[in-house]
């Protein structure tokens, strides 16, 4: 296993795979493709997110650009934890 840090917010994790030294965390990740997104895109998922998880998924996979299995499941933990407002 190798010790890295996060080259966005800094938390440490570990991997076998000595190209993900420079990676982002799964969080950060989820975070620049959320930040990515447009708002009607945004808005068309958290309504998703709303109806349930496997709604929000499809919501995801129906994105422009779509977002895919599993960094969708990582997006769905990031706004299923974001209040109404963010």
């Amino acid at each position: 296993m190798i010790d890295i840090r996060c080259s966005g917010c800094g938390q440490r994790y570990a991997s076998y795979l000595p190209e993900h030294a420079d990676k982002r965390c799964s969080r950060c990740a989820a975070e620049v493709t959320w930040d990515s997104l447009s708002p009607e895109a945004r808005r068309a998922i958290d309504d998703a997110i709303a109806r349930g998880a496997m709604a929000g998924l499809i919501a995801m996979r129906e994105a422009d650009p779509p977002i895919l299995l599993p960094h969708a499941m990582d997006v769905l933990q990031l706004r299923s934890k974001a209040g109404p407002s963010e």
